[in-house]
């Protein structure tokens, strides 16, 4: 988001992103071609939307979630922050109160036949 001259925490700026990503992503997978988003899906209703928009499309979706520990997630932003410019710099805290509004993948949209590969 800085390389774009955005604050690393403008939610706004953030959400108009990731809209037009989606949106690009849309007329990808309507082509026919692969897309990966990573936008930390952080609650099932998202993950649920963005998925019927997909299935709508006549696509297939797969969710890949790696579980790694709060204390591993601030220990990177930790080495992240010791070379990012300053505009870039994560507050290591932050990690725990968003550890705390993330909503963990259900077993059910883990699994194969929920998430079967795309096109």
């Amino acid at each position: 988001m800085t390389s774009l001259g955005l604050h690393l925490y403008d939610e706004a700026a953030r959400e108009r992103v990731e809209q037009l990503q989606w949106t690009l992503a849309q007329r990808l997978l309507s082509a026919g071609t692969d897309v990966i988003l990573e936008n930390g899906f952080w609650s099932k209703e998202e993950r649920d939307s963005y998925r019927a928009t997909a299935q709508s499309l006549g696509c297939d979706t797969r969710l890949h979630f790696l579980d790694v520990p709060v204390e591993e997630l601030q220990r990177r932003i930790i080495a992240h922050n010791r070379d990012a410019p300053p505009d870039a710099v994560v507050d290591p805290d932050d990690v725990l109160a968003w550890s705390k509004m993330f909503e963990p993948p259900t077993a059910d949209e883990l699994a194969v036949g929920h998430g079967s590969p795309s096109r």
